[in-house]
């Protein structure tokens, strides 16, 4: 996240100039703000959520409809807290996990401690500890961004496990807002260049291993992946090295030096990548851009017009994090609530299309129904 010491554009190479006219795309430039993807009754742009298809094999009458990716999913929402210690390489991993829950749990917080003092304290409808229901669950990686947390995107984090998810997140140590005396260094940079796909293949085989709770029961073939910034640049790096990846959905993916956008051409899983028109960190025509130009399909690409950086995280709430970066969270341009909104929304219609194998969803990534939520430039392979 600090990029105002260590920016994308300071890692970056000479791109090419990006061209985003590839025959068989889609494009649509959407308008502001004038309808709601939920609302399904007028004929223009309505969803027919009972069409797709799933895997029961019946007609298309006997197909439950799809829960509305944009709102809050049917399942309560449990969170805990594991500390994960890798002897390999000597280093702590602590670990959030959401997931569906029975409903119980005590009043979730995340709270956020500097040298013994607490800074801040972000209550959210979660339940602390709850105990979870049974799967197997489909399962989201999340890697936090530069200078990040690891809950500090849980506005999809959460939302994802109310639509039958089980979500895992670490804390990249030696690259957290926790640590500023590393932050703005090229050397501690690189090291968690190398520590982020190590951190999250190890949180994953704790998760399969039972590690981060016997009572979770997940479904170890169906795994995705997402991230913000750095974190983005992870969940494009993890499935490079780990098959175990079938799907990909980075929030403002930065890339510096021999790292370049077009690392996604040897990618080979679906990638939905998500950048914001203001970004004056990891600048979408630099990055975004090229990273979609080179990937193959399936591939989506959505621009949120007039998002900043920071709007594709919750850290517009921590004014810690602000002080370092000027990104974003700017009410004048976009309020960052519709950019997780939309966020939210088509990241679990793309989860559960190629995470969760559920082919109902498909409908809410159709030109017609992202066109619905507004604000959006959009562009699809499939």
């Amino acid at each position: 996240m600090f990029f105002t010491l260590v920016s994308c554009a300071q890692f970056g190479l000479a791109l090419p100039e990006p061209v985003i006219d590839t025959p068989g795309e889609a494009m649509v430039e959407l308008p502001a703000y004038d309808v709601d993807i939920s609302d399904t009754s007028s004929s223009e742009g309505s969803l027919d959520t009972g069409s797709s298809g799933g895997d029961s094999g019946g007609s298309a009458a006997e197909v439950e409809p799809p829960d509305d990716p944009s709102a809050t999913g049917p399942y309560a929402v449990g969170v805990r807290t594991v500390e994960l210690w890798d002897a390999s390489r000597w280093r702590p991993i602590p670990v959030e996990v959401w997931y569906p829950s029975q409903g119980d749990g005590g009043q979730n917080s995340y709270d956020i401690e500097l040298l013994g003092l607490e800074l801040y304290t972000i209550n959210t409808p979660a339940g602390r500890d709850a105990t979870p229901l049974g799967g197997p669950w489909p399962v989201v990686s999340f890697s936090h961004g530069y200078g990040g947390l690891r809950f500090q995107s849980y506005f999809l984090t959460e939302h994802l496990a109310s639509h039958g998810f089980v979500v895992v997140a670490p804390d990249h140590m030696g690259n957290t807002l926790l640590e500023p005396w590393n932050l703005g260094s090229d050397e501690a940079a690189y090291q968690s260049s190398v520590d982020r796909p190590l951190d999250m293949a190890f949180v994953l085989d704790a998760l399969l291993a039972g590690d981060l709770g016997s009572d979770l029961e997940v479904d170890e073939d169906r795994v995705g992946i997402t991230g913000h910034s750095f974190g983005g640049w992870t969940s494009i790096q993890a499935p490079l090295d780990d098959p175990r990846y079938v799907a990909s959905f980075p929030m403002a993916p930065g890339f510096k030096e021999t790292a370049t956008p077009e690392m996604t051409a040897g990618l080979g899983i679906p990638l939905f990548i998500f950048g914001g028109s203001e970004d004056a960190t990891c600048e979408f025509e630099e990055n975004q851009v090229p990273a979609y130009e080179a990937a193959l399909p399936s591939k989506y690409l959505a621009e949120v017009v007039g998002a900043g950086h920071l709007d594709f995280s919750n850290l517009c709430e921590i004014e810690l994090a602000t002080l370092f970066i000027d990104d974003g969270c700017d009410d004048e341009k976009i309020d960052p609530a519709d950019v997780q909104a939309r966020t939210r929304t088509l990241s679990v219609a793309f989860a559960k299309v190629f995470v969760a194998d559920d082919l109902r969803y498909a409908d809410f990534l159709d030109p017609v129904a992202v066109e619905a939520m507004g604000s959006l430039e959009f562009w699809a392979v499939e």
